[in-house]
């Protein structure tokens, strides 16, 4: 599965790089007040505003822009659900052995110190003492 899920984002990689160059020619053939990048940036879906910058001479690469666009788009949903599937897939890992003993000074066993963990009563007060015994 991971390398069905790399091919899918290869094919998702080169799908955006063919779509950014065609919006590149999309701009170089768009008159002088063209689009700006933020009109690319904020309008990049909207395909009939982008084969009307495009123009007549460039129907071809509005086109080839929309499918690569769609295609980009298509791959990365298909990625991420197949990414979601093969983790959901996966196999929980089996459990460490609990009864293994532990040999750091850092780690008290709970079992031996428990009647040590009850609580205590405390002054209310600091510098105050407890008159009960």
């Amino acid at each position: 599965m991971g390398i069905l899920l790399g091919v899918i984002m290869l094919f998702a990689l080169l799908s955006a790089v063919l779509a950014a160059g065609q919006a590149i020619a999309i701009s170089r053939l768009a008159a002088a007040s063209g689009p700006s990048w933020r009109e690319w940036l904020f309008s990049w879906w909207r395909f009939e505003r982008v084969a009307g910058w495009a123009g007549l001479s460039g129907e071809v690469q509005a086109a080839i822009y929309k499918r690569a666009v769609i295609a980009c788009l298509v791959f990365v949903t298909l990625g991420l659900i197949l990414s979601g599937w093969v983790v959901n897939q996966r196999q929980a890992a089996e459990p460490a052995a609990t009864s293994a003993v532990i040999n750091d000074w850092r780690v008290l066993p709970a079992a031996q110190f428990a009647e040590q963990f009850e609580l205590r009563r405390v002054a209310p007060m600091p510098g105050t003492t407890i008159l009960e015994s």
